[in-house]
């Protein structure tokens, strides 16, 4: 199984996959989560933020779920495929892929701006901003991330159980 979150900066891929990652692990043993950031440094640390780069690290992580998923390992992972290209590919490659799209109003990414993305004078990298985000085709379930932390969490229970029955 490949639960892949998706969505632009700053909209809470990595909020809700380590939650999901709680949830689950409790029950699979053979799981891991991957963070698109945290993959990214642990790799020599050579990509920069351009789509250029983001498409190359999309290529490195679908690389390294392929070679989990051969091996019988569930993964959870969050980062952007920034292409639908990518999303396409995965949906094909991978028997049990389930792409989660998350999505929020920009003026409401904002104003939340945990990671102080929107505070940079250059967003040319930004996806969702400088970075165009195509509208998401493929997505298996989509959650929208307009409300409260706590209401956004909630979406954990219900995306198991979307999940369990798929």
């Amino acid at each position: 199984m490949i639960l892949w979150f998706t969505g632009i900066s700053g909209v809470g891929k990595t909020l809700i996959a380590k939650n999901i990652y709680k949830i689950l692990s409790k029950s699979r043993k053979n799981l891991v989560h991957i963070d698109g950031d945290i993959f990214r440094k642990m790799l020599a640390n050579d990509l920069g933020y351009t789509l250029k780069d983001r498409n190359k690290n999309a290529k490195r992580i679908i690389n390294f779920v392929n070679f989990l998923d051969k091996q019988k390992i569930d993964v959870i992972v969050s980062a952007n495929l920034t292409s639908q290209k990518y999303r396409v590919f995965c949906k094909k490659k991978f028997k049990n892929f389930f792409e989660i799209n998350i999505s929020s109003k920009l003026d409401i990414l904002k104003k939340r701006d945990n990671k102080k993305i929107y505070n940079y004078k250059n967003l040319a990298n930004v996806v969702g901003y400088g970075i165009k985000n195509f509208k998401n085709k493929t997505a298996s379930v989509k959650i929208n991330n307009n409300g409260s932390k706590k209401d956004f969490l909630k979406n954990c229970y219900k995306l198991i159980k979307i999940i369990k029955k798929k």
